[in-house]
């Protein structure tokens, strides 16, 4: 395999390794992902498991308050519970319809036992307005009711098991998992090192032994060039939906690349320039070789920091969140060709790192619907301070939102974009203006954003 072929080789096997990175963490992004959903899902199960056993309680003790002291009273919540309970069953068996078939065994059989008890309960109340009170006395002391209500508790607590320990175990690969991808992502950067360097070596290999054919190669190296930028703003796409969830791999992530790969992007130029300094050759054809090699570095530096900038954006973190989003406005709607107007505060706020970086990734999804969704002219960006709340809006003059998608967020960006809200303490809304286009509005509790002396200040406001 001669030179040439074996440096060709080596940029394939790079990129396949940059690409195999990406790929990892967005793979670990997804099962990330689903964990929430398994616990997201768990949640809503137990909640109407429990408001399912709360009615039937409620009704068990308004049924014998009723009975015990002859107040009509107190027969109201057994009345709301028997309306009610049908409503609470089919909550119940929605939630658990796609669990184990043992799991919705046990939940049927809590429907047919609780239809029992409700049966019973009723036969009672009418036994006591026929018969009076010790007749309906009797019934209750009977075992039937003790043991339905047993078997209702018993099945109840093994449903939450199961469920809870299908979370646990959910839990459990995730973590796994996420030790795997750990693993990988390690792997793949020492391996990206490996080759960088190997290539270096082959470069200057190259350089000592075909110098002829230097116009060759060079063409070679711009479709390489090509294909690495090609790829790179793939990756980019790709990045700019993880969830926020993940904010801290990202800078994590970041920050390595920063620290490992500048480096050796950086000791790789200066070694370059030393090996210039030592070769110190009049061949205009050497020279211009190592000109070339100096702009490839250059390029791989700025490759570098625009992964950089797709993870973790610098100007947020170096000049705060107004510029950052300026930044983003511009180049969002200079891509679209839109119009675009902005209202900021005069000064800066002084926001947690959490809360800016969720401002942030809050406008950035926005302006990407309307990119892709909205056909829109021109768009307005607004944060502002409306006591006491952090007020953000991203309004366009496209088609609109359909009605029906109003009801259901079957985008993960709007879902994504409501949850970093609700993480906050905030509300996220969406609707349609009567002048048309779409309208997001996020409201973030100042008190819950700002952070340390500016959190104060908010309250005494407040006070």
């Amino acid at each position: 395999m001669n030179s040439v072929a074996r440096q060709m080789l080596v940029v394939a096997l790079l990129l396949a390794t940059v690409i195999g990175l990406f790929v990892a963490a967005q793979l670990g992004q997804r099962r990330l992902e689903e964990a929430s959903a398994r616990i997201e899902l768990s949640a809503k199960r137990q909640q109407a498991l429990a408001e399912v056993w709360q009615l039937l309680r409620q009704a068990e003790s308004s049924q014998r308050g009723y009975i015990l002291l002859g107040n009509a009273d107190y027969l109201t919540p057994f009345q709301e519970a028997s309306a009610g309970f049908d409503a609470a069953l089919q909550r119940l068996e929605v939630a658990y319809t796609g669990a184990g078939a043992s799991t919705r065994s046990d939940v049927a059989e809590l429907r047919q036992l609780s239809d029992t008890k409700f049966a019973e309960m009723r036969q009672t109340i009418e036994l006591f307005g026929i018969r009076g009170r010790a007749a309906a006395l009797q019934m209750i002391r009977t075992d039937a009711g003790a043991s339905t209500m047993s078997q209702i508790d018993d099945l109840v607590r093994r449903i939450e098991a199961l469920d809870s320990g299908e979370t646990v175990d959910a839990s459990r690969r995730w973590r796994v998992n996420r030790w795997a991808s750990i693993a990988t992502t390690s792997a793949a950067l020492v391996t990206s090192t490996g080759l960088l360097l190997l290539l270096s070596r082959l470069t200057l290999r190259q350089l000592r032994s075909k110098q002829r054919e230097t116009e060759r190669l060079a063409a070679r190296q711009a479709e390489l060039e090509r294909l690495v930028e090609l790829r790179t703003e793939e990756l980019s796409e790709l990045s700019s939906h993880l969830q926020s969830v993940a904010e801290q791999e990202r800078s994590a992530l970041s920050r390595e690349l920063h620290d490992e790969l500048g480096g050796l992007l950086v000791a790789a130029r200066m070694d370059l320039s030393w090996l210039e300094e030592r070769v110190a050759s009049s061949d205009p054809e050497v020279r211009g070789y190592f000109k070339r090699v100096h702009e490839a570095l250059q390029s791989g530096v700025d490759i570098k920091r625009r992964v950089i900038e797709s993870l973790r954006p610098t100007l947020l973190d170096n000049l705060g969140l107004v510029p950052a989003l300026r930044w983003q406005v511009a180049e969002s709607c200079e891509r679209g060709a839109l119009k675009y107007r902005e209202r900021y505060p005069q000064e800066e706020l002084p926001l947690s790192p959490q809360a800016s970086i969720a401002v942030f990734r809050i406008v950035q999804e926005a302006l990407a619907n309307v990119l892709k969704h909205a056909r829109a002219t021109s768009v307005e960006v607004t944060v502002e301070v409306a006591e006491p709340y952090l007020l953000v809006r991203v309004r366009d003059d496209g088609i609109g939102v359909p009605p029906e998608r109003l009801l259901v967020l079957r985008s993960h960006g709007l879902a994504a974009m409501r949850q970093r809200a609700r993480g906050l303490g905030g509300y996220w809304h969406m609707q349609r203006p009567a002048a048309g286009g779409t309208q997001i509005e996020v409201r973030l509790p100042l008190a819950r954003v700002l952070a340390g002396e500016g959190a104060q200040a908010a309250g005494q406001r407040g006070a």
